[in-house]
């Protein structure tokens, strides 16, 4: 039967088995009454009086549950059970997660958990400064607390704003409040009932009537009931206080327990009950203890900081600074502290020379170089100068006395780094320290300083935090300009261990170090070199520029004349006096510099590798100077093209943006069918990939992160880079230049159009598929309208969208003083010229002959200029006329070829067709070069270079 419909029955049974001698009257009305009670009664009150059962909801059991994980890990905390508190936070995490919706539903995250993200904070912060009780911790508690240490700053930063106003205005929860009193309330708790269970006992061993019996049982009944009661809602009270809702107390539970003692029973259990607001007031945390941990955080920083002392010997500081060194990386050793320690220890070695200075000073290099935590961090800029301070300061050392040389260390000193490290060094004895003097006799005879470590690999760490910190610096900030002022320091320290390298004989070092000066100075127009170098000599003398007193940088800041023996104070500033502040520099050749390092060290001594990089900086740098033909023969005398896709990545960078600036060369010097040959395969494809100069957007997501985090790492730095504008107007420009007249061409004759740049074309149909074509908005609209005005013959109207006011304002990036001027004159005549040939290829078929002064009047050409396009349009047979000398005109001839001609000519264009087709499918799929395949074009980016070079020995002689 179920126990819904037996209540009474089970009720009686009870009743009639503890009570044996009541009335059949009394019997009934007990069963009456648990018959009307259990309608509405918990399953638990048909059992037993002292156990009740409580239906939770999902919502409430799932708040039970994360808040009796956070009293887990509370409880972890006062036992310092790092293992339990990361196992119990990870499962609480996980189930905040889950219950996200819930939370936002129930107005955020909840008091109880940012208290416990506070208290945990703070108990890492104490447990992490007690070194002697992480020593003591088992493997498992340290494994824990080194992963909490690193999880839970990540994990608190998303409640930052939470954490920040409780620590400001903490709330302190009903257990915490009660917490010191909560074991004496319970002991007089248990003493009270203990009471009065005696009390009751008492009663009834005394009386020996049914009736007082009754009474008492029934009074004990309540008491018990009255107990359960406030006991569970207690626990229910505690659990809603950590959720930031406002319930009754439990002063006003217990009074209505009192006043209504079935109000947690029967029918009243499921009625809605109306609760008092009580407002919490929030207590100030007392700031003494803050004063007082931070008074104990300057005593432990005092009492780490150690002093050598004056009497201390070589050997035992040789010793000590093993000892140092050896903590290098070791857990919990703050890396600053070592830094000092070595720096005492480095400052103490000076006494004793070099021999025992310049190991302390590549301990201390290496201290600092340890600060970078992974390989996407870069050094700090007080880091990076001390680094840079102690390398100079070993360089001076060594120039100081050239018979020094730096060595490797032995297997017995790298052994004691060993044993220091793991707290096992032996104590020193006398047969070690005779032992110690007569190898540093033997060193000291010989000049070998033994160092971990070496120069060079120092000097190219150096180099690269250096690269690695403008890579992520942000370029228009101030901390980009300072560190853009430390390469001329670092490139005169690479010149001093260069110089060292060559006196020691290793000359194959000092070309490299020699190639890391070179990638320095490559890059920078002389101009702007000069510029910067006597900038950084004025620096040095006067200080900063903005420093200086404005009277001295006025119209009246002029020397004093030899005549005047004073200063008139009423007419002129005293400032001024002195005259305006200046400095006398002479810079250094760059050109000179570069080819005395390229031809005497690193060709002859340079490894594979090394020669590649220091030939395509050379290259780049006559590009950069406007020596076309010397990067030019330069190049094609390397053969570099032709197996530049067997290098690494960042060659091939290199070698794209020397082609880049070839290209731009080229331009500037009016070859513009050479430029359009250098930039072609580059500029139309993917321009920033390929030059380093940002990450392309990926359609399609054909690079994992870790291909994405390698491409960052290879990015050029911004001062660096080559201006896509100007790069895109030059090669837009020389496409133009070349297929304008092409296109022309095709308009008049039957002949399979001949196409010179496909980009071009593409950005061309394009725009003529447009119904409505709006002002030019960027680079490629201006070139893209000036195309099609040039089509038409409408040179003046090209000339403005290229050249005008409302043109292109890309020219002024060009380097050099009065650049941008030429450059304009240059393109000028290079679309008059067009324009020209453009005209008579469309129009030629229409006349019979041409005055010549006629269109020198159209174009506005010169006469000399005018006769030599149309000469050599006559000589390339793209023209068929000829010169009537006296009266100055262009005789037109109608030359049609015959139909075998005709059939000739189509077999030579697909007989080309299909050699270029299989050229390029060739180099797509094997790769090969020249000699491989019979020498038609290089493969991957030396095809473009032998096109160029194809044009260059035709035209170039």
């Amino acid at each position: 039967m179920s126990r819904f419909w037996a209540g009474a029955e089970s009720a009686s049974d009870s009743d009639s088995d503890s009570d044996s001698d009541k009335s059949s009257g009394d019997e009934k009305k007990v069963v009456s009454k648990v018959t009307q009670e259990s309608r509405w009664a918990k399953d638990s009150d048909s059992d037993s009086e002292e156990e009740t059962r409580k239906i939770v909801s999902k919502k409430d059991k799932a708040w039970i549950t994360m808040e009796s994980d956070a009293k887990v890990i509370k409880n972890a905390m006062k036992n310092n059970d790092w293992a339990k508190i990361q196992e119990m936070f990870d499962e609480l995490n996980q189930k905040m997660a889950k219950q996200d919706n819930l939370i936002k539903k129930e107005g955020g995250v909840p008091s109880f958990y940012v208290r416990l993200l506070v208290d945990l904070e703070d108990l890492l912060m104490t447990t992490l400064k007690d070194k002697e009780g992480q020593k003591k911790m088992n493997k498992a508690n340290g494994r824990a607390l080194n992963r909490m240490k690193l999880n839970l700053r990540k994990h608190n930063s998303q409640y930052e704003a939470k954490i920040k106003a409780y620590r400001e205005n903490p709330v302190v929860s009903e257990d915490e409040k009660e917490a010191s009193s909560s074991d004496s309330s319970d002991s007089d708790d248990d003493d009270s009932d203990s009471d009065d269970d005696a009390k009751s006992a008492s009663s009834s061993s005394s009386s020996s009537s049914s009736d007082s019996d009754d009474s008492d049982s029934d009074d004990e009944a309540v008491k018990k009931k009255k107990v359960a009661t406030k006991k569970t809602k207690g626990s229910d009270s505690d659990d809603s206080e950590g959720w930031g809702s406002d319930s009754s107390s439990s002063d006003s539970d217990d009074d209505e327990d009192d006043a209504t003692p079935a109000a947690g029973q029967g029918r009243a259990f499921w009625l809605k009950k109306t609760t008092e607001v009580v407002k919490r007031v929030k207590k100030e945390k007392p700031t003494e203890k803050k004063e007082v941990k931070k008074e104990v955080k300057v005593v432990n920083k005092i009492s780490h900081t150690f002093v050598v002392v004056d009497d201390i010997s070589e050997f035992e500081l040789n010793r000590k600074i093993i000892e140092v060194a050896a903590q290098r990386g070791r857990r919990g050793k703050d890396p600053r502290e070592l830094i000092n320690n070595l720096l005492v220890l480095a400052t103490a070695s000076r006494r004793f020379g070099p021999r025992c200075e310049i190991p302390a000073q590549c301990h201390l290099i290496a201290a600092h170089l340890d600060m970078q935590r992974n390989m996407d961090d870069y050094l700090l800029l007080a880091d990076w100068k001390a680094c840079f301070k102690f390398l100079m300061r070993v360089m001076e050392v060594l120039e100081t006395d050239e018979a020094l040389r730096l060595g490797s260390v032995g297997t017995d000193y790298t052994a004691e780094i060993q044993l220091a490290s793991q707290g096992a060094l032996k104590p020193l004895t006398d047969a070690d320290k005779e032992r110690a003097l007569k190898e540093a006799e033997e060193a000291s005879s010989t000049g070998v300083i033994q160092v971990m470590g070496n120069l060079f690999s120092l000097v190219t760490r150096l180099d690269d935090e250096y690269t690695r910190a403008l890579q992520k610096i942000n370029p228009h900030t101030e901390e980009y300009i300072q560190r853009l002022r430390l390469e001329s320091d670092l490139v005169a320290l690479c010149r001093q261990v260069q110089n060292y390298y060559l006196r020691s004989g290793d000359k194959a070092v000092a070309a490299q170090v020699a190639l890391i000066s070179i990638e320095h100075v490559y890059y920078k127009h002389e101009s702007i070199a000069h510029a910067v170098a006597k900038a950084q000599a004025f620096s040095a003398k006067f200080g900063s520029y903005l420093d200086l007193h404005p009277a001295c940088l006025g119209p009246d800041a002029l020397p004093l004349s030899p005549e005047t023996s004073k200063v008139d104070a009423e007419n002129v500033h005293p400032a001024s006096a002195g005259g305006m502040p200046s400095v006398e520099f002479a810079g250094e050749d760059s050109a000179a510099l570069i080819q005395e390092l390229c031809l005497q060290l690193i060709y002859p001594f340079g490894e594979a590798r090394v020669r590649t990089r220091a030939m395509l900086c050379h290259i780049a740098h006559h590009a950069l100077h406007d020596r076309f033909f010397a990067a030019r023969d330069l190049l094609l005398m390397s053969h570099l093209q032709d197996n530049i896709t067997h290098a690494d990545v960042s060659t091939q960078i290199l070698f794209n943006r020397t082609m880049v600036m070839l290209g731009l060369c080229a331009f500037r010097a009016g070859l513009v069918f050479e430029a359009h040959q250098c930039l072609m395969d580059i500029c139309s494809g993917r321009v920033k990939e390929l030059l380093a100069q940002g990450l392309q957007s990926q359609r399609y997501g054909e690079k994992n992160p870790e291909q994405e985090k390698a491409e960052r790492r290879r990015q050029t730095p911004y001062h660096m880079h080559i201006n896509q504008d100007l790069l895109e107007a030059c090669h837009l420009i020389s496409a133009m230049l070349l297929e304008v007249p092409n296109m022309a061409t095709e308009e008049v004759t039957s002949e399979r159009p001949r196409v010179i740049s496909r980009h071009f074309r593409k950005h061309m149909e394009f725009m003529e598929r447009q119904v409505f074509t709006g002002p030019p908005e960027n680079t490629r609209d201006h070139v893209l309208m000036a195309a099609k005005s040039l089509m038409t013959g409408d040179y003046k109207k090209c000339e403005g969208l290229l050249l005008g006011g409302d043109g292109l304002d890309v020219w002024n990036l060009i380097p050099g003083v009065g650049a941008a001027g030429k450059v304009k004159d240059m393109l000028r005549l290079k679309i008059k010229c067009e324009a020209l040939r453009t005209y008579l290829f469309a129009y030629s078929v229409h006349y019979d002959s041409l005055s010549l002064v006629q269109l020198c009047r159209m174009f506005d050409l010169d006469k000399r200029t005018a006769n030599g396009v149309i000469s050599k349009m006559m000589i390339n047979h793209e023209l068929h006329a000829s010169w009537d000398q006296p009266t100055e005109t262009v005789v037109l001839h109608k030359v049609e070829p015959s139909h075998l001609q005709a059939l000739a000519l189509q077999y030579a264009d697909k007989a080309a067709q299909l050699v270029d087709s299989n050229e390029r499918f060739l180099e797509a799929k094997t790769g090969g070069s020249k000699e491989e395949w019979g020498g038609r074009g290089g493969a991957g980016g030396g095809g473009g270079g032998n096109r160029a070079g194809g044009g260059w020995n035709s035209g170039g002689g």
